[in-house]
């Protein structure tokens, strides 16, 4: 069959086929990549302040930047004040971190906090924190130390519950006593 025999109106039905065959392949290839997937955040607040009602503390969160993605808060530069009805007040300032709001566990990256109870300050460095809401748990990782004027305990890994006033270092530690 030669071209020139093939009538016009075929020659241009089956090029317009041809050009949507060759494009729904194409655009049937692109929707299967197998190319991760991004994640894009629902909202970005810059300069956010948050407050929250958590197991009966006032929780203030401050942020230059935050981002809300599946369920998870995003912050950077976060500073986060706790008050508790006994007069305890917690300050905590880190370089980043995330909040579920499913149930309100907090991670934060190089921690530096403050605690005031009774007239007593107690302060906090660490790598890495976790807040685990319903057991009221802080876990300390990649190296921690609490202090007070008296004292200081310093370690690779730690925890504080907030109910009974616990505090643990794990995985051995030191602690060093002042005047």
């Amino acid at each position: 069959m030669r071209i020139s025999s093939i009538p016009k109106k075929k020659s241009i039905v089956l090029t317009a086929f041809l050009i949507i065959a060759v494009g729904a392949f194409y655009l049937w290839r692109d929707l299967h990549l197998s190319a991760e997937k991004i994640s894009i955040p629902d909202i970005v607040v810059e300069n956010i302040e948050m407050e929250r009602m958590i197991n009966g503390k006032k929780w203030k969160i401050i942020s230059p930047r935050a981002e809300h993605r599946d369920g998870v808060v995003y912050g950077e530069s976060l500073d986060i004040t706790i008050t508790d009805p006994g007069g305890r007040e917690t300050h905590i300032y880190a370089d980043k971190g995330t909040f579920t709001r499913e149930n309100n566990d907090i991670t934060m990256t190089n921690g530096d906090g403050r605690m005031l109870e009774n007239g007593k300050e107690y302060n906090l460095k660490s790598g890495a924190i976790k807040y685990e809401a319903a057991t009221e748990r802080w876990h300390f990782a990649e190296g921690v130390v609490l202090s007070s004027d008296k004292m200081t305990v310093s370690g690779q890994n730690g925890m504080y519950d907030t109910l009974s006033g616990d505090c643990f270092i794990s995985n051995g530690g030191t602690v060093e006593w002042g005047n």
